[in-house]
């Protein structure tokens, strides 16, 4: 929110000013840190967010030339829209970098205020997305464990509606954060003109313990959960999946009757189709373990070392790992687009019939 400065400075003490205090502690050189800054914000979040706006807008026009008619389309742009959310977050503030070139406080007034609106969404959009692939997990288990049940249980409705839900209440969660910081614009000796810092407010200051400590738990009970989730239903689509491998390898050598006996205990088999569809998303969800894990080491070291959080004694050793943090995050949220591109033969044919003037291949 957006306060006057007369209104910050009767709530913000002396060491609250903001993060050009010395109360900061330094972790590298100036000049290091510096360029550290600029290569991980300006050049590697900035290029995977552009990269995840991109090929998130292409997922969900591929889903929606479809229409949506599997619970797998759904869920999935569900998830490409929290990534494009997420990735359009993720370029707000790097593009400073290129505001500076002809106006660098306009670009620190833009900085400062990004921390406040996009750094925080960012981080909910990501708890949303791994709570969706979590979701996604759960409906590929119970795909491969009662293929025909499913097709009933998981209809398009339903899946649409556990979206929906998902979103509100993981999102809601954490929206209690984009209200601990007021943005107030101070003259600024450096640049000669007003620029705008985010500052501690008074709600912030009241309910500091209760709140971080809210929040922490949170940060880390949301993706550890998601993370539990999705590593047990990979380790049951798994076993499942190798299950009927093993099962069809030993139909060659059996007589008929044998097998029908085998597929009677067996039960119902998957299609080739669907095979290849928990192989997709097996491979998301892999994807998803591997990017939420510096997450969670993150939010665990910030519940225990209290100082290690934004406007408070690590503030910049705690900017800089949050950075890599967005690396993963950016990453994750740019790359499924391949995934569904290369594993897909629906998605790529509906792709081609799209963007290329070439006949699309036949849908599996």
């Amino acid at each position: 929110m957006f306060t006057t400065e007369v209104q910050t400075r009767i709530i913000i003490t002396e060491d609250e000013a903001g993060p050009t205090t010395p109360y900061f502690i330094e972790f590298l050189d100036e000049k290091s840190r510096r360029v550290a800054e600029i290569i991980m914000q300006y050049v590697v979040c900035f290029g995977f967010g552009l990269l995840g706006i991109v090929t998130n807008t292409l997922v969900i026009i591929v889903y929606a030339k479809d229409g949506f008619k599997e619970s797998v389309a759904i869920s999935m742009t569900t998830i490409a829209v929290w990534d494009l959310v997420k990735s359009i977050a993720g370029v707000m503030e790097p593009f400073a970098g290129i505001l500076s070139l002809w106006n660098p406080a306009a670009a620190f007034s833009w900085s400062k205020i990004c921390v406040v609106a996009f750094n925080y969404l960012n981080s909910f959009s990501s708890y949303v997305t791994s709570v969706m692939a979590a979701y996604v997990a759960v409906e590929r288990c119970l795909c491969v464990s009662i293929p025909l049940k499913v097709k009933w249980l998981l209809t398009p409705r339903v899946t649409l509606t556990a979206c929906l839900v998902i979103s509100v209440v993981v999102f809601g969660a954490f929206a209690v954060m984009f209200g601990i910081y007021d943005v107030v614009w101070e003259w600024s000796a450096t640049f000669n003109a007003t620029v705008a810092v985010y500052k501690r407010n008074a709600f912030y200051i009241k309910h500091d313990e209760p709140l971080f400590a809210y929040y922490n738990l949170s940060g880390i009970l949301w993706p550890l959960a998601s993370f539990s989730v999705i590593v047990v239903a990979t380790i049951i689509i798994v076993f499942k999946l190798r299950q009927g491998s093993k099962f069809r390898a030993a139909q060659n050598s059996v007589m008929a009757s044998d097998i029908q006996d085998k597929q009677q205990k067996q039960g119902p088999q998957l299609s080739n189709r669907d095979r290849q569809v928990v192989k997709m998303l097996l491979v998301i969800v892999v994807i998803y373990i591997v990017s939420l894990s510096p997450r969670i080491s993150l939010y665990m070291a910030k519940h225990i070392v209290y100082d290690f959080y934004f406007l408070r004694r690590y503030h910049k050793l705690f900017k800089f790992c949050v950075y890599w943090i967005w690396v993963a995050d950016l990453t994750n949220g740019a790359v499924n687009f391949f995934v569904f591109y290369n594993m897909s033969s629906s998605f790529k044919a509906t792709f081609r019939e799209i963007f290329t003037s070439s006949p699309a291949s036949t849908k599996k």
